[in-house]
């Protein structure tokens, strides 16, 4: 098989995502790959749920950006025909995007519906869709999800709905409306989101530090968590998950410049480069640890698997504060995070507990 210039150098670049942890893109190549964390499509590959990476195909790899992109703006020397159908990514806006929308609506991959009948949106219409009024489909919504919809403009919460669409089509995962999601979304077969909306709410500050779990208008779990330490932090902002793996081996170089290899991390999601939510042993939890990557204790990992999926979004905000007077919460573990890799290294500038306490962890109904 007769593969490009690109396609090699896409799967080398996707080999080497794989087989790094939490903090090894983030320390070495956030310059080269994510100038502006925003604008950019991360480097998504496409695999398994379920399949330790080491072991999986490489099914894509994208470089694309997540700007607005015209459909017709082809290199010079490509002979790629012109497609009918837009293709664009975050901050574009305009009658594209709101056919997009309201599409996309239709199917389910927003939390918002529109009031009265749906439009037929076509190829035909697609750059003059009818004029809808969308409507929340639940109440008592986050403040942080409530900013992020705009109905003509592709924000993170429309990103994170084509990449839904994406995963659910089985195409190439990049975030990017391009021709292949149009004719998903726009077939007469076209699938719905099978899913019910989800939201992860990650706060830094007050302390200790929470993850949060938002479905259908309700919050409906809650636990501590660890973000990265200074040098390497979890940026602010939000994403959406677009690769998982239930078991993965991390490997990278610690900001000591150590190697690391941590094999057998449960119940990872990506959700930005390679910063994910995930399983790992600490003695305490609550404040800053990691390379990057929200880390939960491994139960609560393995519950938040089962609550989230391809193109949920994430919000991290807020910026630590070591508490004086509030106790960080630690699990009854004995196992000592010294022996660990890379995100076994704690920020000693933190002090620790000097008692141990159940994790704290709350399911709202």
């Amino acid at each position: 098989m007769r593969f490009s210039r690109l396609t090699v150098v896409g799967v080398s670049l996707g080999l080497a995502i794989l087989s790094t942890g939490c903090g090894v893109l983030y320390l070495k190549s956030r310059l080269s790959f994510f100038p502006d964390t925003q604008s950019l499509a991360p480097k998504v590959l496409q695999s398994s749920d379920h399949t330790n990476p080491t072991q999986s195909t490489v099914k894509t790899v994208s470089l694309q950006q997540s700007t607005s992109q015209s459909s017709n703006s082809q290199p010079q020397n490509s002979a790629t025909p012109s497609s009918p159908y837009p293709s664009f990514g975050l901050g574009t806006t305009g009658p594209e995007v709101l056919a997009l929308n309201e599409r996309l609506a239709e199917l389910g991959y927003l939390p918002v519906t529109i009031e009265g009948n749906a439009p037929d949106i076509t190829l035909n219409n697609i750059q003059n869709p009818p004029q809808v009024t969308f409507v929340w489909k639940y109440g008592n919504i986050p403040s942080t999800l409530q900013n992020l919809w705009q109905p003509d403009t592709y924000t993170a919460l429309t990103r994170a709905a084509v990449i839904a669409v994406e995963h659910v089509n089985n195409l190439t995962i990049d975030g990017i409306a391009g021709p292949a999601v149009w004719q998903a979304i726009l077939s007469p077969n076209a699938v719905a989101d099978p899913h019910r909306f989800t939201y992860v709410l990650v706060s830094k500050n007050p302390a200790p530090e929470t993850l949060r779990i938002w479905k259908d208008g309700e919050w409906i779990y809650q636990s501590v968590c660890n973000t990265g330490i200074p040098g390497a932090s979890t940026p602010d902002g939000t994403y959406a998950i677009y690769l998982r793996f239930q078991s993965q081996t991390m490997r990278g170089e610690n900001p000591n410049g150590s190697k690391y290899v941590d094999p057998g991390i449960p119940d990872v999601n990506y959700f930005h480069g390679s910063d994910a939510i995930h399983g790992f042993i600490r003695a305490s939890y609550g404040f800053p640890q990691s390379l990057g990557c929200v880390e939960l204790p491994y139960a609560h990992a393995a519950q938040v698997w089962t609550l989230v999926h391809y193109g949920t979004l994430v919000t991290i905000r807020g910026h630590y504060v070591s508490p004086s007077s509030v106790n960080i919460t630690t699990t009854s573990s004995s196992t000592s995070p010294s022996n660990q890799g890379s995100e076994g290294n704690t920020d000693t500038s933190h002090s620790q507990p000097s008692t141990a306490q159940s994790v704290y962890v709350q399911n709202v109904n």
